[in-house]
């Protein structure tokens, strides 16, 4: 029988470098709940009571200090400080609500496959089609929501395998096998549920789109149900509507994870910690000693009592000494940590360095130059995943006009300090660049939003009423002698 369950190598192969993400993604108690995984017990060998009693401890005072979290998090408001910019037909609109059947709208989604792709390096975007058979879907049907196609989000571990064949010039996805979930048994109160395989293929001979569901029965693998998507036309699609999402293309090549690295020093730094911290409540408490004591001095004197504090007095014999024993700091741990904190900020951890650190523009444009552009484009290839998705659902509904869909490229990088500001202003009134030139510049730099047009109608009516500058035409601005505006 047919092993549809088949997992490819390189799948099995990426998946540890995904849970070491996913897992400082999760938070602290993911990464404790690991144990071993991710902090071996100290003396390994010792499987007592006592030695694991002291490795609980162990892990219980460690500190987890998410870097990895917060910078994803801050990496993906990059991209969503400015909203999707979205054209699509009429009878697509809805989608921008309810994309996927659940009520998760279009630019909810693409934020969270933005943070996949940012996370893992990867992703997919799958356009499930509803099984109407030959049956025409009314237009009626389509405004009113009853039948319409959905864009699913898959995670990068739930494609188990694929194949690729080439037809014509194009090389085009022949088959998809997705791991998933479905209800077995649902009481009303406790819903049980089983693996099954989603299974997308182009049927060999016809070149058909089919999609088979698979189960396991008695131990075998055996095929549930099946049908065959059709567009508005009532045709066979030739194609899977199914597209991978990456951090450097949307090919089916696996891309490497682009918070992997800062995930392992986050891991790194995390048993630094609890090294640290063991150090901390080992030697860290002073310890009082009093020498030169005898038996009979203890007995009659001290009565067997030792009182200590600023409001009790140790009578001590002759030759007698007290003190505290303290152990010199033990720098190495600490000093580990913050090594590794200053290379989680050259990975793009803005938010561990602290803010009294200067550094120059220059030096603070190429950080985020080599961030930004790993940014840059992952927000491009989700962008082109979904005009590429939306394309599909229009394909099922038969819809007219272009559709596209952008995710905002420009991020700290593309701002202005006050002073760029004051000199690309000086720069058009001295008219070396246009009202344009400026325009955009200041809209690139999230100045201004206004387009040319309402901004020229706009600084007109404010100078009529006197609330403008002294400016007469913002299409050609005076300039004196001296190059200073009039």
């Amino acid at each position: 029988m047919p092993n549809v369950s088949y997992v490819r190598p390189d799948i099995s192969k990426m998946k540890h470098r995904w849970d070491w993400v996913k897992d400082c993604l999760s938070g602290q108690k993911a990464v404790k709940d690991a144990r071993e995984k991710y902090l071996p017990m100290p003396n390994a060998a010792d499987q007592s009571t006592e030695n694991k009693k002291r490795y609980n401890q162990y892990v219980e005072r460690a500190v987890f200090y998410n870097v990895t979290q917060r910078t994803h998090a801050g990496l993906v408001g990059q991209v969503f400080q400015q909203d999707p910019m979205a054209d699509l037909p009429t009878l697509l609109e809805p989608s921008q609500l309810d994309v996927d059947g659940s009520g998760v709208g279009l630019d909810q989604q693409a934020k969270k496959t933005l943070g996949e792709v940012i996370a893992f390096g990867r992703c997919a975007l799958f356009v499930d089609y509803p099984d109407v058979g030959e049956e025409a879907v009314s237009r009626q049907d389509l405004l009113d929501g009853r039948v319409r196609p959905t864009i699913l989000l898959y995670d990068p571990w739930d494609i188990i395998n694929w194949r690729t064949k080439t037809v014509g010039a194009k090389k085009l996805l022949s088959l998809v096998v997705i791991a998933e979930t479905y209800t077995v048994e649902d009481d009303g109160f406790e819903a049980k549920t089983d693996y099954q395989w989603r299974v997308l293929r182009l049927e060999e001979g016809t070149g058909n789109y089919r999609v088979e569901l698979w189960r396991l029965e008695n131990g075998i693998h055996m095929e549930a149900a099946a049908y065959y998507p059709r567009d508005a036309s009532g045709n066979f699609l030739r194609e899977i509507p199914f597209t991978f999402v990456g951090s450097v293309n949307n090919d089916p090549n696996i891309d490497l994870p682009p918070l992997y690295d800062l995930a392992t020093l986050n891991i790194a730094h995390y048993r630094n910690s609890a090294d640290y911290e063991e150090a901390c409540y080992i030697v860290g408490q002073p310890t009082p000693y009093i020498a030169g004591l005898t038996k009979d001095w203890v007995d009659e004197v001290l009565k067997g009592v030792i009182h200590l504090g600023s409001r009790a007095a140790i009578p001590l014999p002759q030759g007698g000494t007290a003190g505290l024993l303290q152990a010199n700091p033990n720098m190495m741990p600490k000093e580990a940590m913050e090594a590794k904190e200053r290379q989680m900020v050259a990975l793009g951890a803005k938010l561990v360095e602290q803010a009294s650190v200067q550094r120059t523009a220059t030096e603070a444009r190429q950080d985020e130059a080599s961030e930004t552009s790993i940014l840059a484009t992952s927000a491009k290839n989700v962008a082109s995943a979904y005009q590429t998705a939306l394309t599909w659902c229009n394909l099922f509904i038969g819809g007219d006009g272009e559709i596209s869909y952008e995710l905002n490229t420009d991020f700290a990088l593309g701002r202005m300090t006050s002073e760029e500001r004051k000199q690309l202003i000086t720069e058009w009134q001295s008219n070396a660049i246009s009202f344009e030139e400026m325009r955009f510049g200041l809209r690139r730099a999230s100045v201004a939003y206004l387009d040319d047009d309402e901004a020229k109608t706009q600084i007109e009516e404010e100078m009529s009423l006197g609330l403008g500058p002294a400016v007469v035409d913002v299409n050609q601005p005076p300039s004196g002698e001296d190059g200073e505006t009039d």
